[in-house]
């Protein structure tokens, strides 16, 4: 393979046409004039036609003395194996990495043993194979590289103690990043350098479609100025024995049906039982579940598993506080996958405010009343929800931040009820508001000013607002016909906070009429997309509209949340199911934050008064760590282990946290021959073996690259020596020549 360090220097081959311009140029005029003995000097054709020739022949030397001489500025490189038998392999001394897999699925049980111990012993061997001044480092692959010998030594012996310092295998591994960082580890070393992969050929985070993306990119990058080529990558597998597609069962993730809930109210759970591989299938018969790592007895399983999956569901009431929910299986060949954890966050009730567009000074008048009895009934002596109700006139940044209703009472949420429009500082306070991981219901009624709001919040797409605001339409007089009138349609309930809405009861949301309503266009943004619609009407037109922003969520409902506009929807059951279900979503908008993926930081705020002090972090199989933060709040980012986390605080007050685990790990179909070669053809320096001992037998077969350079600037020389005679040759027989 032929390829160009210098590209920019390409424009440089203009110069070939340099000599020619010059010959043109250069040629001598002068008129002809006929005499008599003139046609005894005439120069035969034949002889014209040798001279034309020679001419030619010395002006393609000249081009291509320029020609290979631009080419030579431009650094061109040959690939290929070809080139061993002349450069060969260098026979110096090396620098090798050693990347051990220490994903998940190496810890698979089979025949006494598993991947992870024979990965240990393949290891070994490959630092035993190392001639005495080979430099090595060792390091376990997982999302990024984890050092055990972290730089390149000389001491074998270390490098060998260097592997007891391995941690049983948890959680996936990004091979493609591993290799690159290896190959970048190696760039300021020796010119012979190494990479050694063991892993378990598993062919998820090897050679499926998303990691050989990945591959393609590390195998497009280009090599910096002076580099000879990338290292070499030799792969050794070290679950060699084990069965093709073995037989796993799987917990899936835990799913809450409120990411935050009241004291006392039942929340309900789901996951999944799956099932791999080939065999039969040993369905369990119960299925643990612990509270806070105590026991909570058992959850019972019925039926069989339907297209390998068997559903799990249970319920759980809570006391105020931090929990850690967890499901287990009995252990199985693969024990890493039969665990789950979920932390959940119980508020004695939950903090919320709305904010009220109707200008009326009487409150028992206003229409967030609607919405403040449905979540807070006066006559109930412990809501689920604590609830403050103000003016538009009295919204400001400090109510989104001051207790409701006691310290810790901060609100989690903020509904604006038929608000007219905010003013630049309001915007800017729910903006923050969201940032920091709020959330805001936008519910919408006759006072909106659809103007005002897609100016102000939503902005083409770069605000908050999911949504631009288009007209308000449909008839609500007297003589409109109610039953024609849209309704929310259940089919379109797919989103998590609208499921338990999705079976038509007697007096459910389905039942709810809107003769007048916002249309809503969700596609406004600038580029082409803002919001996505969790629920439509009966009509297509969108219910309710979603979207992301910073930590938080912001949702736009496009019908009046009170008894405006002659809609039945505030005197049906669901109505109170309704606010409650959206009051502890909106609320839930930082359950993520507890329930992390695999390298995400804990972002730990205690929202206590308690100053910034020790907390201590208790990780998975691990031992506990003392932090001494400044302020909060506090940032844990050593979460790359899948698994419980506990944050205590000197007061004595416990928070959990979740590091999800990667459910395709549990996946353990092994790589094809195809597979493989896939990936070796994007990483031409990659070769897979079976033995340490073939990494020098085999060093010399892959593909080398040598600049060739200097060969073609001797090439240009020979050419000018050539022109230099020829010219001279051409002179001397009288032929004259520029």
């Amino acid at each position: 393979m032929f390829s160009l360090l210098n590209v920019a220097l390409i424009g440089g081959f203009l110069a070939v046409a340099i000599p020619p311009l010059v010959h043109i140029f250069s040629r001598k005029k002068f008129d002809e004039i006929d005499w008599a003995a003139m046609q005894f000097l005439q120069v035969s054709k034949k002889t014209r036609r040798k001279i034309f020739l020679e001419h030619f022949l010395l002006m393609l030397v000249r081009m291509a003395i320029v020609a290979l001489v631009t080419l030579a500025l431009c650094s061109p490189t040959v690939t290929s194996s070809f080139l061993n038998r002349f450069f060969g392999t260098g026979g110096g001394e090396r620098d090798v990495v050693i990347l051990i897999d220490g994903s998940a699925s190496m810890a698979y049980q089979h025949d006494g043993g598993n991947a992870a111990e024979k990965a240990k012993a393949i290891a070994s061997q490959v630092i035993d194979s190392l001639r005495p001044g080979d430099r090595v480092a060792v390091f376990q692959a997982r999302q990024s590289i984890v050092p055990l010998l972290g730089n390149l030594s000389t001491d074998h012996t270390q490098a060998r103690n260097a592997l007891e310092l391995l941690t049983p295998p948890k959680g996936g591994v990004d091979w493609p990043a591993c290799v690159q960082a290896a190959w970048v580890f190696l760039e300021t070393g020796r010119k012979d350098r190494e990479v050694v992969v063991i892993h378990d050929n598993q062919r998820y985070s090897w050679a499926d479609e998303n990691t050989l993306a990945k591959w393609d990119l590390l195998g497009g990058s280009e090599r910096k100025p002076g580099q000879e080529r990338d290292p070499g990558v030799w792969v050794m597998n070290a679950a060699a024995n084990r069965p093709g597609d073995p037989p796993n069962m799987a917990l899936d993730p835990i799913i809450a049906g409120r990411g935050v809930a009241s004291a006392g109210r039942e929340v309900k759970f789901k996951s999944a039982i799956r099932f791999y591989g080939d065999g039969a299938k040993s369905v369990p018969g119960k299925v643990k579940l612990e509270i806070d790592g105590i026991g909570a007895g058992d959850i019972a399983l019925a039926g069989t598993p339907a297209e390998g999956v068997m559903p799990i569901q249970f319920a759980h009431k809570f006391t105020p506080g931090s929990h850690l929910v967890t499901i287990q299986l009995e252990p199985d060949h693969l024990p890493d996958d039969n665990r789950q954890d979920f932390a959940l966050e119980v508020l004695p009730a939950v903090p919320m405010v709305i904010v009220d567009g109707d200008p009326r000074a009487d409150a028992r008048l206003r229409g967030g009343e609607f919405l403040r009895d449905a979540l807070a009934p006066a006559k109930d002596p412990t809501p689920g929800f604590l609830v403050r109700v103000a003016p538009l006139s009295a919204f400001t940044a400090d109510l989104l931040y001051a207790d409701v209703k006691g310290p810790g009472t901060a609100p989690r949420a903020v509904i604006l009820s038929n608000v007219a429009l905010l003013n630049k500082q309001q915007n800017e306070a729910i903006e923050k508001f969201l940032t920091d991981g709020g959330a805001v219901l936008v519910a919408l009624g006759e006072r909106s000013d659809a103007a005002g709001w897609n100016r102000v919040s939503f902005r083409g797409g770069q605000g908050w607002l999911p949504a631009r605001l288009v007209d308000i339409v449909g008839d609500d007089s007297p003589r409109a016909k109610l039953d024609d009138a849209p309704r929310p349609q259940p089919a379109s309930f797919t989103h998590p906070a609208m499921e338990v809405f999705k079976e038509p009861l007697p007096g459910g949301l389905h039942t709810a009429y809107f003769p007048k309503r916002w249309k809503l266009d969700p596609l406004a943004g600038a580029n082409g997309a803002t919001g996505i619609a969790i629920a439509s009407l009966s009509n297509g037109d969108p219910f309710l509209v979603e979207r992301g922003v910073g930590r938080g969520r912001a949702l736009l409902c496009s019908v009046p949340l009170d008894n405006s506009w002659r809609t039945n929807f505030h005197t049906l059951p669901d109505f109170v199911r309704f606010a409650h279900e959206m009051g502890y979503y909106l609320a839930g908008a930082k359950a993520a934050e507890r329930n992390l993926a695999p390298g995400q930081p804990i972002v730990f705020d205690p929202r206590t008064n308690e100053p910034p002090a020790g907390v201590t972090v208790t990780v998975p199989d691990g031992p506990a760590k003392v932090l001494q933060p400044k302020t909060w709040p506090l940032v844990f980012e050593a979460t790359r282990d899948p698994g419980a986390y506990k944050l205590t605080t000197v007061g004595g007050r416990t928070y959990h946290y979740a590091v999800r685990s990667d459910p395709q790990e549990s996946v353990l179909a092994p790589c094809t021959e195809d597979d493989r070669k896939r990936v070796a053809e994007v990483v031409p320096t990659m070769s897979y073996i079976e033995t340490a001992d073939q990494i020098e037998s085999k060093a010399g077969e892959g593909p080398r690259t040598v600049e060739i350079w200097w060969l073609i600037l001797i090439v240009s020389l020979l050419f000018l020596a050539v022109e230099v005679w020829y010219t001279r040759s051409l002179s001397q027989r009288g032929q004259g020549v520029v």
